[in-house]
Parts: structure tokens; sequence; C-alpha cells
């Protein structure tokens, strides 16, 4: 059953495991700039389905779109890298917020995101031993500050179309180059003929790679 569930000072929509069990692992989508949480919930009913006992939590950005007072955004777009390192407290808070709400061990949680919430992902779930993070059409801001990998370091996977005039695919080369001179364990999918979205593909990655990293209970 879906839910809009305040976890600290974020509101979001909670979709319930399958089974209607207790939550024992989570999928944490974070939306792009402009969006709000019901833009990712859409794929609750997609990605949640792999595992028993597995929700899904789609939460807002805390600052309204500076461009659209409809919308949400983690960081001001033109504020690029500094922006995302200033958003970096606000998904760690997020994050942990998460853990403790569910009693929840941060390798049972997958982490990710589409555009400016895929560069969150990769901005802020690095410092998390989580299962996983997935990456729809987003780029690595932070390279600077990006940690070398440990045993504990969540596997990567990035998803990007060719043909994104929002967010180029060369973002993607570049945030995969980077990953692995820290050593991260990266998984690539470069779409031909898509744009800046999510589609089949895209998805069925997703799941396979949730399916891959998320712990069996």
């Amino acid at each position: 059953m879906a839910e809009i569930k305040k976890i600290g000072r974020f509101e979001g929509i909670f979709q319930s495991p399958k089974n209607g069990s207790k939550v024992t692992s989570l999928i944490i989508l974070l939306h792009g700039w402009g969006a709000d949480a019901s833009d990712m919930f859409g794929l609750a009913p997609i990605l949640n389905q792999i595992r028993a006992g597995c929700g899904f939590y789609a939460p807002n950005a805390p600052s309204t779109c500076s461009a659209s007072p409809l919308g949400r955004e983690w960081f001001d777009i033109q504020e690029g890298e500094k922006g995302a390192m200033m958003a970096f407290d606000d998904v760690n808070e997020l994050i942990q917020g998460v853990l403790d709400e569910f009693s929840l061990p941060s390798s049972q949680v997958i982490l990710g995101g589409f555009s400016q919430g895929g560069m969150m992902t990769l901005t802020t779930g690095p410092f998390f031993d989580l299962a996983g993070l997935i990456s729809f059409s987003g780029a690595l801001l932070t390279e600077q500050n990006l940690k070398q990998a440990s045993h504990s370091s969540p596997p990567i996977l990035m998803i990007h179309g060719d043909l994104d005039d929002v967010v180029p695919a060369t973002a993607l080369i570049e945030a995969q180059s980077h990953f692995e001179e820290k050593g991260y364990d990266v998984e690539v999918v470069l779409e031909k003929g898509v744009g800046h979205s999510i589609d089949q593909v895209g998805l069925d990655a997703a799941r396979k790679f949730i399916d891959m990293h998320l712990p069996k209970e």
C-alpha cells in the first residue's frame, strides 16, 4: 500500500513490501530537477517486487525549484559541483533517517536517482556501505571529493541514453573513468536512440542489478 510518509524533515511516498510484511530492505529513488516524489514513484511497482520484504521510498527534495514553484530541487542547477556538495548533507541526513526509521543496515538499501537525483546518488552514495547505487541519466559532479573504494563500497550501475541533450552521454564515460580509477565496481549501460529518459532497457538493467546486489533474505 502506498502512503505519504515523513522521515525527519523529508516527505515522500512510501510503498510497503508486496506481501505486506516488515520492511527488510529498501530502494530509495531521488527525483530530478524540477520534479517531485511522484515522478519516481511510478517505478515502485517495477522495482520493489524483486524481493519479499522490499519497500520503496521516493522523497521530495527539500527545496522548491528555482525555476518552477511546483517542482523541487536537490540544489540550484546553476551551482553545479558547489551545489551538489552543499546538498551532500541533505542526502546524508535522508539516508541516515531512512536507516533509523526502518531499523535497516545500510547493506540492505539501494540508492538511485534520475538526472539531478542521479547526480546526488553518485555524490553521496559512495560514502555509505549500501547494497548498490543506480544512476539514470546522471553525472559525477564531485570527482575531486570521491574517496578511494574499500571492501564496503557499493557497486554502481549507470544508465544513460546516447541522445541525451540535457545531461550529455559523455558524463557517463567521465563518471565511469573516475569511479574505476578509485577502484569501484562499475557497470554502465549506454542506450542507443534514447534521450533524457528512463526506458524499458534501463529498467530491465536496474531490475537485474537489484536482483544481483540486494541481499537475499
